[in-house]
């Protein structure tokens, strides 16, 4: 990987790749970074001098983004890395820019463990060359999306179905005098939720299709029989 470059170095998810970078990188000179304290001129200059640039910033600033250096980002590589991908690259298909997707699928500062660490990619977007360095910089397990309506509509499943799920579960819980061990996990993953960002979350409830998904919860609570699941 030639001249990689990270927009947002500074974030979670910035800084994790930053850091997996200078693991595997042989040098740390032929890295390039900014976040909001570099000028506009400072950007566009390290942009020209990269061939790979990871955009790591915030879901609601992504498309601005592209269009604000969609002249300088020609013939480049972006990797955006958004929590929903279907609307920013519907949005931006018509600037004639190599963008393509990547989704770590775990919270770097909370997940220590490998087998916890799962890479998402879509399909015909990075050669094998390409995926196994983005495995090592990011230590984690490949999984593939064939486009980006499955992997949104998977994300209504595992990131806004789940996350409201445990929000309320938690509240619930919190009110009650004792807790079983199961209602103490319960309670410990929707603080684990409350610790994250605020607009990422926001962003995450706004997924289209976590509508149909709510609906069919809300059918199986009312329609519960607990022989079928033992």
């Amino acid at each position: 990987m030639k001249n990689p470059m990270i927009i947002g170095y500074r974030g979670e998810i910035g800084s994790f790749l930053l850091s997996g970078l200078l693991r595997v990188m042989p040098k740390a000179l032929d890295i390039w970074c900014v976040d909001i304290n570099e000028t506009k001129e400072e950007v566009r200059e390290r942009i020209l001098k990269s061939d790979v640039i990871f955009l790591c910033v915030p879901i609601g600033m992504t498309i601005d983004w592209i269009v604000a250096h969609k002249g300088e980002l020609k013939g480049k590589i972006i990797i955006e890395q958004c929590s929903l991908k279907e609307d920013i690259l519907l949005q931006c298909r018509s600037y004639d820019l190599d963008i393509r997707s990547m989704h770590i699928l775990f919270r770097p500062s909370q997940t220590p463990d490998k087998a916890d660490r799962l890479l998402g990619l879509f399909e015909n977007q990075f050669n094998k060359d390409m995926i196994e360095k983005l495995l090592k910089i990011t230590d984690s397990y490949l999984i593939i999306y064939k486009n980006v309506e499955e992997h949104d509509r998977e994300m209504a499943i595992q990131q806004a179905l789940v996350h409201r799920t445990l929000l309320l579960l938690g509240e619930v819980l919190g009110n009650c005098k004792g807790s079983t061990f199961i209602s103490k996990k319960v309670v410990g993953l929707a603080n684990r939720i409350k610790k994250g960002n605020l607009e990422l979350y926001k962003s995450i409830q706004g997924n289209k299709y976590l509508s149909e998904h709510l609906d069919r919860l809300e059918k199986g609570f009312k329609e519960f029989d607990i022989e079928r699941y033992m």
